[in-house]
């Protein structure tokens, strides 16, 4: 199935977001139903002793999967997380990440996925389980 929005559209979706300009994230793949993102290091992600704050990954699972709804259905449907579980597995240091989201089901209200977080070199460092529902009414325009 080909993409309903293409990686570019993502991104420009993304920068058009007033979060964006803290986080910085960048749309690397995208395929219908998927998005892989990259998360920058940033010393503001940093607590004091230089280990990522956890909440950064949770930022970017959450946005992971945002887009690769968007590119399974379109950027104008509206869709907001119910529900977020996190795995925290191993720590990332001073360094950016990759995190890689999936649909893997798409309901008439709930949308149901997975995100993980990870670096080539170090592995995997968080699996998330998220929960999206359609908004009701008029689509964004």
């Amino acid at each position: 199935m080909p993409p309903a929005t293409s990686p570019k559209t993502l991104q420009q979706l993304l920068n058009a977001t007033p979060f964006n300009r803290f986080y910085r994230f960048r749309v690397v793949s995208a395929a219908a139903g998927s998005c892989v993102i990259r998360t920058p290091y940033r010393p503001e992600f940093a607590r004091p002793d230089g280990i990522i704050a956890g909440i950064i990954f949770i930022a970017s699972a959450d946005v992971a999967m945002w887009l690769a709804i968007a590119a399974r259905i379109g950027i104008h449907e509206r869709t907001v997380t119910v529900e977020m579980k996190t795995n925290f597995l191993r720590s990332a240091r001073k360094e950016g990440f990759l995190c890689r989201a999936r649909v893997m089901k798409l309901g008439r209200q709930l949308i149901y996925g997975t995100a993980e977080c990870y670096t080539p070199s170090r592995g995997l460092l968080s699996h998330h389980t998220l929960t999206y529902i359609h908004l009701p009414g008029d689509q964004v325009r």
